[in-house]
């Protein structure tokens, strides 16, 4: 009796379902607790414990079962032999033994990734890897498998984890799609970008062998502090240390070793899925350089506007200043033909030369203002005039000088005679200057240019544009040289290095080859020499020789001028250098004034001043034409601009006076206009 219980309590608790193995031994517990067996009960007891532990053990394993967010797969020889209700769930089953004897083909894996699948199982490779699952339905998700190789019993098993990875890899392909997005935005942006990880590079991308000269290897796997220059090194340090985002500059070395001036802009971002700094890096050497010409364009343009401002100031002083000189030297002309008290005599010719020598400064400030451009400009072989520069210098030179000239013989320019040969003689002198008592070589050299370099687009002056090209004069010296200070300021009025100079001659330099459409440069270091270079607009059309017309002499006597000056000294010192030589003068003081005189007063010739308050000089000529007057009209000025405003009125005068003058200029220009036939 007590045997046949023992036996039906162990079939039943051998129940596969362990809630009812419980039921079953606690039926048959009852049953032989009613036969009253005391060497029963224990073993009855045992048994009901070891059901209830069953029971307990399986609710365990159900509740975790349950609360998994992976599927779990148990399966042998590919056919899934236990699984749980989260996998039903994932694939869309009623319940796991709607599962159970389901080869994995059938059950959960795309057809394309099988082969990958069966090849783990038969290696037994165990780990993670990703697949294609499929549902009961047949809609497709992205799976992750762990799987891991067991026993149950004797019979080996393999275990699966299954975790629906769909979401994630979307996140993960729009992440990559992100991270391709940027990479294509930043190396348009840049020219070429560093990613790198614990300050090692570990890939490089963009214009980084055009920029630098390296091949991408270079960079991977190299500390980024290795790849810049040391002075670069503390910011950027500091900016890995504190794992800082932003721009900053940096000096990175390139193939030649040479050092590269970059802008780096750092982010911190993911590379395949892994934390990276990202360094977007644009090279500098471009900007720096339109920098750099931008800061000198500024100081050329500064320089200019300084230049034209002296030059401003220096054209007023001289036109005032050329006036007081017409009395000074036009009053003293008059005494050394009217007096012959010889002590007057010389007082009046010692005047004159003071006069003379006023003038001529005035002359060189109103040249560096610019105010000769409307000198007689005719086609003018340079060569010939540097050889007349020469020969006039000859004595005035340095005697320790070796001059050299190597001339080419295209230098024909569109060029004044008188004004270039005072250029060339200043150079020529300056030169001599430069090597004082010691030996040394002055060498001038011309040739014809088609192209210009660039340096010329930092010269003073802008070279006109030409279809005949250039002329270039370098006039070098192997004498003391100068500064840096001292060059910017070589050009400007009034500035000299000489202990008696008066700083107008560069400046007149200055200002006649600009006023020729030309450009002058100067290239000097202390104890290196300088050479000054002038370059000029070439003409196509060779330099004629032509041979002075000789000025004839009128009778003066019976002949009326009309003098139109706004300055009283000017009208005095002409009336009487005009009376003492026979002329009738009639004085008008404005031009207002000399059309009411000239309308009733007849005027063999015309003194007219330029400038005047209510009526310029052009002005009161063009109504003096325009009323059928042919008249001689002498224009008198302290330059030579007469005509930038109104250039067609040029035919209507007959000559210009240039003040200061004194009388014998002042006769030839009244002969030379009266011999005009209109």
């Amino acid at each position: 009796m007590r045997a046949s219980f023992v036996a039906r309590l162990a079939t039943a608790l051998a129940a596969e379902a362990p809630d009812h193995a419980l039921a079953e031994v606690c039926a048959i517990a009852a049953e032989a607790d009613g036969d009253g067996d005391p060497e029963l009960a224990p073993i009855v007891a045992n048994l009901v414990a070891a059901a209830r532990l069953r029971v307990a053990e399986h609710e365990r394993l159900e509740m975790l079962s349950a609360a998994s967010f992976e599927g779990i797969i148990i399966h042998r020889d590919n056919v899934l032999t236990d699984a749980n209700h989260r996998l039903a769930e994932m694939l869309g089953y009623a319940g796991v033994e709607d599962m159970i004897g389901l080869p994995l083909a059938q059950l959960c894996v795309a057809p394309e990734d099988l082969p990958e699948v069966f090849r783990r199982v038969r290696d037994q490779i165990e780990g993670e890897y990703v697949i294609t699952g499929v549902r009961k339905d047949g809609t497709r998700f992205r799976a992750e498998l762990q799987s891991k190789q067991g026993r149950l019993g004797d019979d080996p098993i393999r275990i699966v984890a299954v975790r629906d990875v769909t979401e994630r890899e979307r996140t993960r392909a729009l992440l990559l799609e992100s991270e391709a997005r940027l990479r294509s935005v930043v190396g348009q942006a840049f020219d070429f970008v560093v990613y790198s990880r614990d300050g090692v590079v570990v890939e490089v991308g963009g214009r980084f062998t055009e920029t630098l000269g390296f091949p991408p290897e270079h960079f991977i796997g190299k500390r980024i502090l290795d790849l810049i220059t040391p002075s670069s090194a503390p910011v950027i340090e500091q900016s890995l240390v504190e794992a800082r985002a932003g721009g900053f500059e940096a000096t990175v070395i390139d193939a030649n070793g040479d050092g590269v001036p970059v802008e780096v802009i750092a982010v911190y971002a993911t590379l395949d899925d892994q934390p990276v700094r990202i360094g977007a890096v644009r090279d500098l050497r471009t900007v720096k350089r339109l920098a750099h010409e931008r800061r000198v364009l500024e100081q050329q343009l500064e320089r200019s506007q300084r230049l034209e401002s002296l030059g401003v100031l220096a054209g007023g002083i001289a036109h005032d200043f050329n006036n007081l000189l017409v009395g000074v030297v036009g009053n003293a002309s008059l005494l050394l033909h009217v007096s012959t008290d010889r002590a007057v005599r010389d007082a009046a010719s010692a005047i004159v030369v003071a006069g003379e020598r006023a003038a001529s400064l005035t002359a060189q400030m109103l040249a560096y203002a610019g105010h000769d451009k409307h000198a007689r400009r005719a086609p003018l072989d340079l060569g010939a005039l540097l050889h007349e520069v020469r020969a006039l210098l000859g004595a005035a030179l340095s005697k320790k000088a070796q001059l050299e000239l190597d001339l080419d013989p295209r230098s024909v320019v569109i060029g004044d005679r008188a004004t270039l040969t005072q250029v060339f003689m200043n150079l020529l002198t300056n030169a001599s200057d430069a090597l004082g008592a010691k030996p040394g070589r002055i060498a001038i050299t011309s040739r014809w240019l088609a192209i210009l370099d660039p340096r010329w687009q930092t010269a003073l002056g802008r070279p006109a544009d030409t279809a005949a090209g250039w002329v270039l004069v370098e006039v070098r010296d192997t004498g003391a040289g100068m500064d840096a200070a001292t060059r910017e300021r070589v050009f400007e009025p009034f500035f000299s290095t000489k202990a008696k100079g008066h700083g107008l001659g560069l400046a007149a330099c200055f200002g006649i080859v600009t006023s020729h459409g030309g450009a002058i440069l100067v290239d000097s270091e202390l104890g290196a020499g300088s050479t000054f270079s002038v370059l000029l607009p070439a003409s196509d059309v060779a330099a004629p020789v032509v041979a002075p017309a000789p000025i004839p002499t009128m009778l003066r006597s019976a002949r009326t001028v009309l003098v139109v000056d706004d300055e009283p000294l000017v009208r005095a010192v002409l009336r009487r250098s005009l009376e003492h030589h026979g002329y009738v003068v009639v004085e008008a003081p404005s031009g207002t004034r000399a059309l009411e005189l000239f309308a009733t007063t007849p005027a063999t010739v015309i003194i007219l001043d330029l400038t005047m308050p209510d009526l310029d000089g052009l002005e009161v000529t063009r109504r003096i034409r325009a009323s059928g007057s042919k008249v001689p009209i002498l224009l008198s000025s302290g330059h030579l601009e007469v005509f930038d405003d109104r250039p067609d009125d040029r035919h209507l005068v007959d000559g210009i006076l240039t003040k200061p003058y004194g009388t014998s200029e002042l006769l030839a220009a009244l002969d030379a206009a009266l011999s005009v036939s209109r």
